[in-house]
C-alpha cells in the first residue's frame, strides 16, 4: 500500500551515540555549568560479544559550557568518576581523552533490584553527584515491519521552495504486550552501516568494498509511554533511490527501557529540538539528576535496560527498489582518492573499514548492485 508523507526539515542540536548521549547547547547565554552525559544498562561488554554489533564499554563524557555563548567546546580534564552500586561496590571511570572516562569492566552490567549513583570530583576539588537511579523491567525487542510509499519532502535550495516525492519504504518497530498496570517508557535511536565501493578498482581488490558506519544518518530519537503493548511506531523513511543500497545497507535500532524521570528529561529535550526557531533553547531548564553545591550541572545520568536489532536490506523484497547508480568516480581524470580506494572516504563520524565486521552477514554483501 502506497502512502503519502508530508515532512518539514528541522533544526537538530542532539547527536547520538552509541553510549553517551552527546548535547550541542548553542544560542543563548547562561551562566558557567558542566555537561554530564551517560548511562549504564543491562548489556555489558561481555553480553553484546554475541549480538549483531560491536562491543563497547559504559562512558561518561565531562564538558564546560561558557558564560556567554553555551557553546561546549573544552572538555572537563583530571576528574575522578565513582559508580556506586548499593553503597557497597565502588566501580572506577579511566580518563580516556578529550573529557571521556571509561568503565572498563567487561562483565559489568546494571542488575535488577541494585541503586546507583555517581559521584564526581573535580579536579579543582568540586563535587557532583547524581540521584539514585535504578534498573527499570526488562522488555524484549519489539518486532519489525516494512511498508513500501511515498515521502514528499520540501527541499529549500538557495532560497527556493520545491517539493520532491521520493520512493522509498517506512520501517516500523511494534511494542511486545504490555501486561502490567505500568507504563513502559521507551526510546528508540538508529544506527547505520553500509557497503562503499570504490569504483575503479577490480572487484577482487582489497581496498575495493569498505564498511562505512554513522550514528548521524537518523538524527532523531522516538519516545513513547506504552501502557498496553501492540503499539507500531514508525522509525525512519528510506528513499530507496540511494547508491548507499547498492551493496550493502542495515539499520541497527537500539530500544531503551527507562525510568519515567528519564523519559521525561528526553520528551522535554525532543519537545525542543521540534521547534521551528533557529536558536530554540537548549534543554538548560529541564530537570537533571545530577547536582552540586559547587557549579551548575546539566544533563542526565541514567540506568536502562537496553535490546538490539539489526535489519538490512534485501533489495529482492522491495518492489520499488530500481538501482541507483553512484557516479561520484565516473568524472575525472582527476580522479578523487577513493576511487581507487575504499577507505579515503572518510569524514565526519563515519569510521570506515575495508574489512567485513564480524557481525556484518555476508548473504548481504552483494559486490554486484
Amino acid at each position: 500500500m502506497n502512502r503519502f508523507r508530508l515532512t518539514i526539515p528541522i533544526i537538530i542540536f542532539l547527536i547520538l551515540s552509541a553510549c553517551i548521549e552527546d548535547f550541542e547547547f548553542d544560542g543563548i547565554s547562561a551562566g558557567e555549568g558542566i555537561v554530564v552525559e551517560g548511562f549504564i544498562s543491562n548489556q555489558s561488554y561481555n553480553n553484546l560479544l554475541s549480538l549483531p554489533l560491536s562491543p563497547r564499554y559504559f562512558t561518561l563524557k565531562l564538558s564546560n559550557v561558557g558564560e556567554v555563548e553555551n557553546v561546549r567546546n573544552e572538555p572537563v580534564l583530571g576528574a575522578k568518576i565513582e559508580l556506586h552500586q548499593d553503597n557497597s561496590v565502588v566501580y572506577d571511570y579511566a580518563e580516556i581523552e578529550g573529557g571521556e572516562y571509561g568503565l572498563f569492566y567487561e562483565t559489568f552490567r546494571a542488575e535488577p533490584g541494585s541503586e546507583y549513583h555517581l559521584e564526581i570530583t573535580l579536579a579543582d576539588g568540586r563535587k557532583i553527584v547524581s540521584e539514585i537511579q535504578t534498573l527499570e523491567r526488562e522488555m524484549d525487542m519489539g518486532t519489525f515491519s516494512l511498508e513500501e510509499g511515498i515521502n514528499v519532502d520540501y527541499e529549500n535550495i538557495r532560497g527556493e521552495v520545491s517539493i520532491a516525492e521520493q520512493e522509498g519504504i517506512y520501517f516500523y518497530v511494534t511494542t511486545p504486550a504490555n501486561e502490567t498496570e505500568e507504563p513502559i517508557y521507551y526510546k528508540w535511536d538508529l544506527s547505520i552501516t553500509w557497503i562503499f565501493s570504490a569504483d575503479l578498482l577490480e572487484d577482487n581488490h582489497p581496498l575495493k568494498f569498505c564498511w562505512a558506519t554513522s550514528e548521524n544518518y537518523y538524527q532523531q530519537f522516538q519516545l513513547l509511554e506504552d501502557y498496553k503493548g501492540g503499539v507500531q511506531n514508525e522509525l525512519f523513511f528510506l528513499k530507496t533511490k540511494n547508491s548507499r543500497l547498492n551493496h550493502g545497507f542495515s539499520v541497527l535500532v537500539r530500544q531503551m527501557g527507562m525510568s519515567p524521570d528519564y523519559h521525561l528529561f528526553y520528551k522535554e529535550v525532543q519537545k525542543q529540538l521540534d521547534q521551528s526557531e533557529l536558536f530554540a533553547t537548549p534543554p538548560y531548564n529541564i530537570k537533571s539528576n545530577l547536582s552540586s553545591g559547587d557549579i551548575e550541572v546539566f544533563g542526565y545520568f541514567g540506568v536502562v535496560n537496553e535490546d538490539f536489532g539489526r535489519w538490512y536490506f534485501d533489495k529482492d523484497k522491495i518492489d520499488n527498489y530500481g538501482g541507483w547508480v553512484d557516479d561520484l568516480c565516473e568524472f575525472g581524470p582527476p580522479w578523487a582518492a577513493y576511487c581507487f580506494d575504499c577507505r579515503e572516504w572518510t569524514y565526519d563520524d563515519r569510521p570506515v573499514t575495508s574489512y567485513m565486521p564480524d557481525w556484518w552477514d555476508p548473504i548481504y554483501f552483494n559486490k554486484n548492485p
